[in-house]
């Protein structure tokens, strides 16, 4: 029987007897082997797919009853060798020991979190269930969704773990919520300088002014990403992509701290 069906974005057919199971197709046809065959009786998880949007377990359904749908396999999962934030807490967490369960893992937790963005933990070991692990347990998985709840969530992407990070995502939050006069006589000293290329604004007056002006023109929705984050005791630096009310923007910050407030902040767009 001629089967075809979209996987990992791409499109996929072949022929294929009736009686194969879904996970043979994927494994052995096409070779896409981190979909793993674990126990043959569908109890393990390990060979989970999402399966037109929902986590399947692909050694339960035949190749044919898969026609014309749209899988997702651990190969699609990271988008131009980039791992999605689950897998960076899978990586980061020590989420994984001989990794032969993860990949089934990683397409169950998927589908928990694409529907529950915020599971308690608690709900993460129900999204478990299905997935069996012979090595731990159990225990770094739900910290790897746990960081990945986190850095999701976050207002500026990344984990909030230091107090440049906490003052970063501080700055942020005045800025989304659109209140320069706050942002200001929270975060920088009397006599403190924001500087560019072509300007330099100095003391809370002139600050104020300066942040209404720019809050009145840009309104920023929310940083997409975080990279390149530095900090010391006192200094905070980072390049981030924001979505503003004028389109994408990419800027770069440098901030030099005093005391926890702002003394000099140089600002750009790349």
């Amino acid at each position: 029987m001629h089967v075809s069906m979209t996987i990992n974005q791409k499109p996929h057919e072949g022929d294929v007897e009736p009686r194969m199971l879904l996970v043979d197709f994927l494994r052995d046809d096409l070779g896409l082997t981190g979909t793993k065959i674990g126990c043959d009786t569908g109890q393990c998880g390990s060979c989970t797919i999402m399966l037109n949007g929902v986590s399947v377990k692909s050694c339960t359904m035949l190749a044919v009853q898969a026609e014309g749908a749209d899988i997702n396999t651990i190969e699609g999962a990271a988008h131009g060798g980039t791992l999605t934030t689950l897998q960076e807490g899978f990586w980061e967490r020590h989420g994984l020991q001989c990794g032969f369960c993860t990949p089934g893992m990683v397409m169950s937790l998927t589908d928990l979190l694409q529907h529950n963005p915020r599971p308690t933990e608690a709900e993460i070991r129900r999204g478990l269930e299905g997935n069996l692990c012979r090595c731990t347990g159990y225990q770094n998985v739900i910290k790897a969704v746990q960081y990945a709840v986190e850095k999701s969530n976050s207002l500026v992407h990344m984990i909030i773990d230091t107090p440049g990070k906490a003052f970063y995502e501080r700055q942020v939050r005045y800025l989304i919520g659109g209140n320069p006069d706050a942002l200001v006589e929270d975060n920088y000293h009397e006599d403190a300088v924001v500087a560019s290329f072509d300007w330099t604004v100095r003391g809370h007056a002139a600050l104020k002014e300066h942040f209404r002006n720019y809050m009145r023109w840009v309104q920023i929705k929310e940083v997409v990403t975080t990279d390149k984050f530095t900090e010391t005791e006192t200094s905070v630096s980072f390049e981030a992509t924001v979505r503003t009310n004028r389109g994408i923007t990419r800027i770069y910050d440098v901030f030099m701290l005093k005391d926890g407030k702002v003394s000099y902040h140089f600002t750009g767009v790349k």
